[in-house]
């Protein structure tokens, strides 16, 4: 078991510097600017209330992370949930995360002095974490699959998919 986890740990650390976490972090700056884009567009050009808007701005925004996330950052090795039980499974991660964010920057800023923009930053970069983390090992945890030695939650006499071609789980 605890072989297992350091294998799962390692595979996820070798994920958080490839390819595949650049493209996470670049849908997730150009999901800020859109719903910086559409805050904007609510508040400053159409007067929608500023928390009504937010919350709009954020839902449109966590979807559009998602479905481009989904085409394109994990096109090739995503889990055999359909595209609904991922969309909903990516939801929960965000609130969770948004809880921790919110719960780590309070923590530091209240509780022990630090700088709000010290602790905004540092509660970002563990949110980042998580969201990178539930991203690979529950909503689209195919990825892990194609990491030797990852357990993928498949028996292994059951075949797995990798572009288009079957192949014997590991």
């Amino acid at each position: 078991m605890a072989s297992r986890l350091l294998k799962t740990i390692n595979n996820v650390v070798r994920l958080g510097t490839s390819k595949l976490a650049l493209k996470f972090v670049l849908v997730g700056i150009i999901c800020l600017l859109l719903a910086e884009a559409i805050l904007y567009l609510l508040v400053d050009v159409w007067g929608v209330n500023s928390l009504v808007a937010g919350a709009v701005s954020i839902e449109i925004s966590v979807v559009a992370n998602f479905i481009i996330n989904d085409v394109w950052t994990f096109r090739e090795s995503r889990s055999s949930d359909g595209f609904f039980t991922r969309m909903l499974k990516f939801h929960i991660t965000r609130v969770a995360s948004i809880a921790v964010n919110y719960g780590i920057y309070s923590l530091l800023v209240a509780l022990l002095g630090v700088n709000h923009l010290l602790a905004y930053f540092v509660a970002t970069v563990v949110a980042f974490s998580i969201n990178f983390l539930t991203s690979v090992v529950w909503v689209w945890r195919g990825v892990l699959s194609g990491q030797q030695g990852v357990p993928t939650g498949r028996p292994p006499s059951q075949p797995s998919r990798f572009r288009g071609r079957c192949i014997p789980a590991s």
